[in-house]
């Protein structure tokens, strides 16, 4: 298969960019997304609460906190809007880590220039792990082949359920770094440019239709 430009320019060498390029936020301008669900994260978000969550019980929570600050109810549009973007963040795995992330640690890895920094000084630290993140980047083109040349929704089962795999163990080593002290932010940062991929796996598996364009962000 043809690969596309984008995965092309994924395999090359990252270059590092300049740790000057990266905005460090102030960690108190950053709200708390854990802080507006205090039934799933009574202690404030991890590490006090778990990383990982019930999702049965996020969502009865967010039920419960649009039905009191809904538009039609409430004039507080902005509290209204806070929750569906708190929920919106605190379902996906990823996006979750990265809030922490900058709540805790003041860094935004969801901006390309930081999250290209990391990636470099990950590969740059070995030549082991180099190998790890190009083999990283082969099973997303595999993933992703999948996906573009599947004629029915059934042949997606078993990729499925390895990506599925892939992100339980993932957020399984996030838990683990998370109770670690000091947190090794490094290593978590790492851990969440990683759990991106598998999660754009999993929104492209969801969203897959037969003749429909496939297109995995990165």
């Amino acid at each position: 298969m043809m690969l596309s430009r984008g995965f092309n320019q994924l395999l090359k060498p990252i270059l590092p960019t300049s740790m000057a390029c990266i905005r460090w936020l102030s960690t108190e301008a950053t709200p708390s997304y854990f802080k507006l669900f205090p039934h799933n994260f009574p202690h404030g978000g991890p590490p006090k609460d778990p990383f990982f969550i019930n999702e049965k019980q996020l969502r009865k929570e967010y039920r419960t906190l649009q039905s009191s600050n809904h538009p039609d109810v409430s004039s507080d549009t902005i509290a209204s809007s806070n929750i569906n973007q708190a929920f919106t963040h605190l379902r996906n795995p990823y996006l979750r880590l990265a809030h922490l992330i900058k709540l805790l640690h003041g860094i935004d890895i969801t901006d390309d220039a930081v999250s290209k920094s990391m990636i470099a000084k990950f590969q740059n630290a070995s030549d082991s792990n180099a190998m790890a993140y190009k083999s990283m980047l082969l099973q997303v083109m595999e993933a992703h082949e999948q996906l573009e040349f599947a004629e029915k929704e059934q042949e997606l089962d078993e990729l499925e359920d390895e990506n599925n795999d892939r992100i339980k163990q993932a957020e399984e080593k996030i838990e683990s770094e998370l109770e670690k002290e000091p947190i090794n932010w490094d290593e978590l940062i790492t851990d969440a440019i990683k759990l991106k991929y598998w999660v754009n796996i999993q929104n492209g598996i969801k969203d897959w239709a037969p003749g429909k364009p496939v297109h995995l962000t990165h």
